[in-house]
C-alpha cells in the first residue's frame, strides 16, 4: 500500500509540474493538494485502534468529509456567495453525532470527549471565513482612522500571518487535546474549508492552500518516522538540520526551473521542466540513501527535516511568489514514500524460535532512562531474565544457523550497528563453575553492518584485514556467578592481538529439536576496538557494545 501510494504521489506531482511549466496551473491545484491529503489520510489509517464496541472508521469518515468537498469545491468555484463557507461548518458536526468516539485512539493518544474533536474541526473549517473577518476588519480600521496605504500585497501579510498563527495555534491546541489526532483533523477541516472558499471570501486561495498543505505534510511526518522506526524529529541533530537546509535549495531550485519552463517554449521547455522534476527527485534520493554509508549524513531523519522547512517555508514563500509549491510537495512525499524501505535503520531479530524449542523467554524490569543514556547499546534491547546455569550441564557445541552476536558503536545520535552471523564453537558446562569453559570463533566476514559498500571498506587493511586475519577468537574458563547472571573472564583475540574481556552471560533455557537437547545462551559485553590496532575515531566511536544469542546443541 505504501509503495502504491507513492507512486500515485509522485505521478500526481510529476503531472502538476508539467501543468505548472504550461501555464495550466489553476486547473490542477486543487486536485494536487485533494491527493496530498488523501494519501497522508490513507497512510494514517493503520495508526487508528478501536476497542471492542467502538467500530466506527473515523479516518474513513475524514476521507469521505475531503472527497465531498473537493467535489463541492470543483462544482462551485465559480460562485462568490459567503454561504457556501458553511458547509465546512456544518460537516464538523457529524464528528459530534458519531457514535463510541472515546472508543478511538491514533498513534496511542485516546480521546477524552467529543467535543474535543468537534471543537478542533469546527475551528479548523472557519479559519477562511475568519480570516476574511479579520481583514475586513482591520481594513475598515485603517480606512477610518488611519492614513496608511493599504494594498493587495500587504493584505496578502495578513492572510499569511492569520495563516501561520493557526498552524502554530492549532499544533499547539490540537496536540494537547488528542495528539497527532488533533493535527489530523485540522489538516481535512482546514482543507475542506479552503476548497469551498474558491472566490467566495476576498482570499487569496494560494496562501489558504499553502497552510493546508504545510499541515497535511506536517501531519505525515509522525507517520514516516513511525514507519522508518523513530519516535521524534529532533532539529539539534545534523542529519536533521541538514535535510532543513537542502529544502530550501530544493525550493529555489524548483521554482527557477519552473519560472524558466513557464517562459520558453519548445525543447528547452520540455528541458526545463525535467530539471525542476529532477532535481528534488535527486535530492531527496540521494539524501536518503546517503545513510547507508553514513548514519549521520542522511536518512528517515533528514528527509524528515527536509518535508518539515518546506511545509513551513512555502507558506511564506506564497507572500511573494505565485506558487504554493504543491508539485515539490507531492514529488518529495512520493519519492520519500518509495525509497522508505531501503533507508530505513536495520533492526535485528532473533534466530532463534523460543516456542518450537519449548523455552519461555522471560525479560526483566525496563531499564530506567538514566541507565538506557549510560548505555546506548540497550536501546530497544530487552534485558531477559535468567535461568541455572547448572540446569545445562555437559558439552554443548553452538548452531551456526540459530546464533548471533549483534554490535553497535558511535555517538547516541548516530549509532551504527551490525551483526556477526556466522559464529561456531564449543561450551562444556560443569557442576563445578570454575571448571566450565567457552570457545568461540567468529568469521571476519561474516561481518556486516547491512550496507554492502561500507562492509567490503570494512574488510579493507584499514579495519578488520579479513585477507591476513580471518577469524575473531574468544576463550574463557571458570564462571563466576552473580545473581541470574555468570561472569565470564576470557580473552578476546582480533587482528593478531589479544586482550582480556569480561562477558556477562545468562542462560535462557533448555529444550528440545527434534529429539536432541538444545540450550539458549544470552550475553552482553563492550570492548575498546583501539586496543586491537585500530585508528580511533570520535566520529565513528571507539567502543563497541555488542550483544549475543546463541543455541548450543549437546555433543
Amino acid at each position: 500500500m505504501v509503495t502504491i501510494i507513492g507512486l500515485f504521489t509522485l505521478f500526481a506531482g510529476i503531472l502538476a509540474t508539467i501543468a505548472y511549466a504550461r501555464n495550466r496551473y489553476y486547473s490542477v491545484k486543487s486536485i494536487s493538494y485533494f491527493i496530498l491529503g488523501l494519501a497522508t489520510l490513507i497512510l494514517s489509517m493503520d495508526f487508528f485502534s478501536y476497542s471492542a464496541d467502538g467500530q466506527f472508521m473515523l479516518p474513513t469518515v475524514l476521507i469521505s468529509i475531503l472527497s465531498i468537498h473537493f467535489f463541492v469545491g470543483e462544482i462551485t468555484k465559480h460562485k462568490t456567495q459567503v454561504w457556501w463557507n458553511l458547509i465546512p461548518l456544518l460537516a464538523s458536526l457529524v464528528l459530534l453525532l458519531m457514535p463510541y468516539i472515546e472508543k478511538i485512539t491514533y498513534m496511542g493518544f485516546g480521546i477524552d470527549r467529543g467535543m474535543d474533536v468537534f471543537l478542533i474541526a469546527l475551528i479548523s473549517a472557519s479559519v477562511p471565513f475568519l480570516t476574511h473577518l479579520a481583514k475586513l476588519g482591520i481594513s475598515n480600521l485603517i480606512i477610518r482612522f488611519g492614513s496608511i496605504k493599504w494594498a493587495e500585497h500587504e493584505e496578502n501579510y495578513l492572510e499569511s500571518l492569520v495563516s501561520y498563527a493557526f498552524i502554530g495555534g492549532i499544533a499547539v491546541f490540537g496536540s494537547f487535546l488528542l495528539g497527532n489526532l488533533g493535527l489530523l483533523l485540522a489538516g481535512t477541516f482546514h482543507l475542506s474549508a479552503t476548497l469551498i472558499a474558491r472566490n467566495k471570501v476576498g482570499l487569496q486561495n494560494d496562501i489558504l492552500s499553502s497552510a493546508s498543505g504545510a499541515l497535511f505534510l506536517l501531519i505525515f511526518i509522525p507517520i514516516y518516522l513511525d514507519m522508518g522506526g523513530f519516535d521524534q524529529l529532533d532539529f539539534t541533530r545534523g542529519e536533521v538540520l541538514e535535510g532543513a537546509f537542502v529544502a530550501g535549495f530544493m525550493i529555489l531550485f524548483h521554482e527557477l526551473f519552473m519560472k524558466l519552463a513557464r517562459y520558453n517554449t519548445g525543447k528547452w521547455k520540455v528541458i526545463l521542466t525535467f530539471f525542476a522534476l529532477f532535481i528534488p527527485l535527486l535530492a531527496v534520493v540521494l539524501l536518503g540513501f546517503a545513510y547507508t554509508q553514513l548514519e549521520r549524513l542522511g536518512g528517515v531523519l533528514t528527509i524528515g527535516g527536509m518535508i518539515t522547512s518546506i511545509a513551513l517555508l512555502s507558506v511564506v514563500f506564497t507572500i511573494f511568489k505565485n506558487s504554493t509549491l504543491i508539485a515539490l510537495k507531492l514529488i518529495t512525499l512520493g519519492t520519500a514514500l518509495l525509497i522508505l524501505p531501503s533507508i530505513k535503520p536495520v533492526t535485528t531479530s532473533s534466530k532463534i524460535d523460543y516456542t518450537a524449542l519449548g523455552i519461555e523467554k522471560e525479560s526483566a524490569p525496563t531499564s530506567s532512562d538514566s541507565d538506557k543514556k549510560e548505555n546506548p547499546s540497550d536501546k530497544g534491547q530487552d534485558t531477559p531474565d535468567g535461568k541455572d546455569l547448572q540446569k545445562a550441564t555437559g558439552e554443548w557445541t553452538i548452531n551456526q544457523d540459530q546464533s548471533q552476536i549483534t554490535f553497535a558503536l558511535g555517538p547516541p545520535d548516530g549509532r551504527t550497528e551490525g551483526a556477526i552471523q556466522h559464529i561456531s564453537g564449543e561450551v562444556v558446562i560443569s557442576d563445578e563453575l570454575k571448571e566450565s569453559t567457552l570457545s568461540v570463533v567468529m568469521q571476519v566476514a561474516s561481518l556486516t553492518t547491512y550496507n554492502s559498500m561500507r562492509d567490503e571498506s570494512l574488510m579493507s587493511e584499514d579495519y578488520f584485514h579479513e585477507e591476513q586475519y580471518p577469524k575473531m577468537t574468544y576463550e574463557a574458563k571458570g564462571f563466576e556467578k552473580n545473581g541470574d547472571t555468570y561472569l565470564l573472564n576470557g580473552t578476546f583475540t582480533m587482528l593478531g592481538t589479544s586482550n582480556p574481556l569480561e562477558v556477562q552471560l545468562k542462560l535462557l533455557g533448555t529444550g528440545e529439536s527434534d529429539g536432541s537437547k538444545v540450550a539458549i545462551l544470552w550475553g552482553q559485553s563492550q570492548l575498546d576496538r583501539t586496543a586491537y590496532g585500530m585508528d580511533p575515531s570520535a566520529k565513528l566511536g571507539n567502543v563497541v557494545d555488542f550483544n549475543f544469542e546463541v543455541q548450543l546443541e549437546e555433543k
